[in-house]
């Protein structure tokens, strides 16, 4: 994963501090404007900025501070990361990095924060970009490519799930509702989902006529939040809640090993697979990996989702999101 020319957060990254590795941290810091367009689907009436999107400034200020910027590196994997704090509109999003020189990558802690506190923590992992890259390992309980996809126990446990289906399960609406159609679902177990990749979604607005092949690259966070949705729709298929308002709201926890495989494009229908391999009263653990074309696009060795009551983050938030 590479810088390209569109992405799903507007606001630019300031380097504050270029940062010297093994002396100080660099520092990044990025204004989340209420006109952000995720905050429309990332929830109506209580935006706030998706988890992926916080990634999303890290790898963009890491790009931007990066200890040989006259080398093209891409983003390996996310090792690890954790989510602490909301990022609610009109925040200033600061990043502090920290960079170390192994095995040929550079690896960076980013610490992210708000005016209220810490908001994540990510661990990422770079490389040059063209080098090699190890081929995703499926995760157990998966069908390797040209397997059939039917599961244990025949076409009885194949649910299908609407997009109709979806806004009664899911708070994410337009552009963040990022699942067209789920094709099976195993209550408890496991779930498949459809995200069809178009061109005219809103992460390619402006995009010159001229813009190449790697501009078109679908952004890479906006890939593995829509694989989260599909993990989600486990959680919320017996419990549904479409207001974010009342009840309970689904938080991202953290990713770990998260690792991109190909690019993926406009046209490309992307198969997500998420697995539950663990639950801990409303806390949720997934694996699982996404596909197009018979390729690997993404593996995710660890996400963590938990579930918490709306009127606690409600009434967290200041008025205005300051």
């Amino acid at each position: 994963m590479t810088a390209t020319a569109c992405g799903p957060v507007d606001g630019a990254v300031e380097v504050v501090d270029p940062g010297s590795p093994g002396k100080r941290p660099a520092r990044t810091a990025v204004r989340i404007d209420a006109t952000e367009r995720v905050f429309a689907g990332h929830f109506p009436g209580f935006p706030v900025l998706p988890g992926m999107c916080v990634v999303e400034c890290a790898h963009r200020g890491a790009l931007a501070t990066l200890p040989e910027p006259g080398e093209s590196w891409a983003l390996m994997a996310i090792e690890s990361s954790r989510f602490t704090g909301p990022v609610l509109p009109g925040d200033l999003l600061t990043c502090e990095i920290t960079w170390s020189r192994e095995d040929g990558a550079w690896r960076c802690r980013v610490a992210a924060a708000t005016a209220r506190g810490p908001a994540a923590l990510v661990r990422l992992r770079y490389a040059r970009d063209g080098g090699p890259r190890p081929a995703p390992e499926a995760p157990r309980g998966f069908q390797t490519p040209g397997e059939p996809s039917a599961p244990p126990g025949g076409p009885a446990h194949r649910v299908a799930i609407t997009a109709s289906a979806l806004k009664r399960l899911l708070p994410h609406r337009y552009p963040m509702l990022l699942v067209d159609r789920v094709t099976e679902l195993v209550p408890g177990e496991r779930a498949t989902g459809w995200k069809a990749v178009s061109g005219n979604e809103p992460w390619y607005e402006g995009l010159p006529d001229k813009a190449t092949d790697q501009d078109h690259h679908y952004p890479w966070t906006v890939l593995v939040e829509s694989w989260c949705q599909v993990a989600a729709v486990l959680v919320t298929r017996d419990r549904p809640n479409p207001d974010v308002l009342s009840g309970q709201v689904m938080l991202l926890g953290g990713i770990t090993d998260a690792r991109p495989a190909r690019p993926v494009i406009p046209g490309d229908l992307v198969e997500h697979r998420a697995r539950l391999t663990r639950r801990v009263g409303d806390t949720f653990v997934f694996e699982g990996e996404s596909r197009a074309g018979g390729e690997a696009v993404l593996t995710v060795g660890r996400m963590v989702m938990t579930t918490r009551p709306a009127a606690d983050l409600t009434a967290a938030t200041p008025a205005g999101g300051e």
